[in-house]
């Protein structure tokens, strides 16, 4: 058979991700906050753009030259009957995937990135105005927020540690009640009591401290300058505010050397760790969704609408400028983009809105009964009933934080994955085995240190079904030695 060129036809069919799509994609998986900057820009840009807010104010101005007319009009702003725009708000994305009719415009709307050119200078056209907004050093929330994500294994940990979190002053000092934070979690005082220690070795150091000599030892810890006489004299620090320094010395057992070392040391200190950082420590955090009990026991979930940047196209504008010499191409591919941007924001909203039912629905034993009773969830149980893509899903967790009468908490935090149990279910969240595991761990004793079969028995007795290379690679994950190791480590005299 001799080989020959030749030319074939061929039909296919094939999924493209076209530059409006992606830019769907962009404002699905960002912040409220960043969706701001990137409606400020468009609004710069599109003449026939303009905010909901700004149409109420000039509808109210209007009202009363509305009422001066005696007869109705025929609408003279009837649109052209070879371009109506499709700004149907009930048609999906399904997950921006493909192209579907009515995304085409015959021409690629390149609205730009808001975060592509964070190195331009502000008289660029690409000034990122957002990224020029934010502190060029972190926020003290974004620092706690790192170290809990880095120091915390499972979400009720991390659920626990941002709660106490807002109970910081701006000094950095914590001012919550323990009792009344766990009866709010449903969880034991002695939890939050082990959270709070913790979270009191974080930087900067001092912080959750909660006073002023518990402040100064802690960062006198840090910097290994603690020792029973300068914690005698944190003990007396009224003392040494009214500058009773014999008395101090008597009670302290200090000689003059001993008491001047020590206050050079406490004078090198920071009474108030956190005083150059924002003042609140949720001052980043807004609210995407809302979600309220009602008195028959159900939970409602709302969009945050003070944060929702809402848009409308200006028809009545388009049509007064329509028709004149060289307008008409342009207007009709701003008609376009704001069409595309309007639908966008909505198809935006209502995922956001229906994942974070399904998200509600699934843990809703977690807000009726507490953080014990956190549910294992993935991506593809929500993306199943919300009938979405499980990439739609995590587009839409990103960046997101949920009101609840529990506190807030960042979407992202509901999902841990399922581990199997002995009677055949998978209602057992693979993190929650690790919390396990480490909790085994702390109370194990020197004579007694468990090993990888042992910590499989244990987790067994408890109806965990797992096996040993699991449970190794749970614990090397969390960076917990091995059981010789750790037995080493325990040995008395060490």
């Amino acid at each position: 058979m001799a080989l020959t060129p030749r030319l074939d036809l061929k039909q296919s069919q094939s999924l493209l991700m076209t530059q409006q799509l992606r830019q769907a994609i962009n404002l699905l998986q960002v912040s409220n906050l960043e969706l701001e900057s990137i409606i400020n820009q468009e609004l710069e840009k599109n003449p026939l753009l303009e905010r909901e807010n700004d149409r109420l104010a000039d509808s109210e101005a209007s009202e009363q030259t509305i009422n001066d007319y005696d007869t109705p009009q025929e609408n003279p702003y009837r649109e052209e009957e070879d371009f109506k725009p499709d700004i149907d708000c009930d048609n999906e994305f399904d997950d921006y995937g493909s192209d579907r009719e009515g995304y085409e415009t015959g021409n690629q709307y390149d609205w730009q990135d808001y975060a592509q050119n964070k190195n331009h200078r502000s008289n660029s056209e690409d000034y990122d105005y957002f990224e020029q907004k934010l502190s060029a050093e972190k926020s003290l929330y974004e620092l706690l927020d790192e170290q809990i994500s880095t120091h915390f294994s499972t979400p009720k940990e991390q659920i626990i540690a941002r709660r106490l979190c807002e109970f910081l002053d701006a000094a950095g000092y914590f001012r919550g009640n323990v009792e009344q934070i766990a009866t709010t979690l449903h969880t034991t005082e002695v939890q939050i009591e082990q959270i709070l220690a913790q979270l009191k070795n974080f930087e900067p150091a001092g912080i959750f401290a909660q006073d002023l000599a518990e402040c100064l030892k802690i960062q006198l810890a840090d910097l290994g300058r603690l020792d029973p006489m300068a914690e005698s004299v944190l003990e007396h620090l009224d003392l040494l505010a009214a500058k009773k320094f014999r008395e101090l010395k008597k009670i302290c057992a200090l000689n003059d050397e001993d008491l001047e070392s020590i206050i050079s040391d406490i004078k090198s200190l920071n009474p108030k760790p956190t005083a150059h950082y924002e003042q609140t420590v949720n001052a980043n955090i807004i609210p995407d969704v809302f979600v309220r009990r009602q008195k028959s026991g159900e939970y409602v979930v709302e969009l945050n609408q003070m944060s929702l940047p809402r848009v409308l196209i200006n028809q009545e504008y388009y049509h007064q400028v329509s028709g004149k010499s060289g307008a008409d191409k342009y207007l009709r591919q701003q008609l376009s983009h704001a069409s595309f941007l309007v639908k966008a924001l909505h198809q935006r909203a209502e995922t956001i809105l229906k994942v974070s039912e399904e998200i509600v629905k699934t843990q809703r034993d977690f807000f009726e009964y507490g953080i014990e009773y956190l549910k294992p969830m993935q991506l593809r149980d929500i993306a199943e009933k919300a009938e979405v893509h499980e990439s739609t899903v995590s587009r839409a967790v990103a960046n997101k934080y949920m009101h609840t009468p529990k506190g807030i908490f960042e979407l992202k935090y509901f999902f841990s994955n399922a581990a199997g149990k002995l009677d055949g279910s998978d209602n057992t969240s693979t993190l929650s085995i690790k919390h396990r595991i480490k909790e085994l761990i702390s109370q194990e004793q020197p004579q007694a240190i468990l090993s990888d079969d042992n910590l499989v028995e244990r987790l067994a007795s408890e109806g965990i079904k797992i096996a040993r290379r699991t449970v190794a690679k749970y614990r090397e994950a969390m960076n917990i030695p091995t059981s010789a190791e750790r037995k080493r480590q325990k040995r008395p005299g060490k």
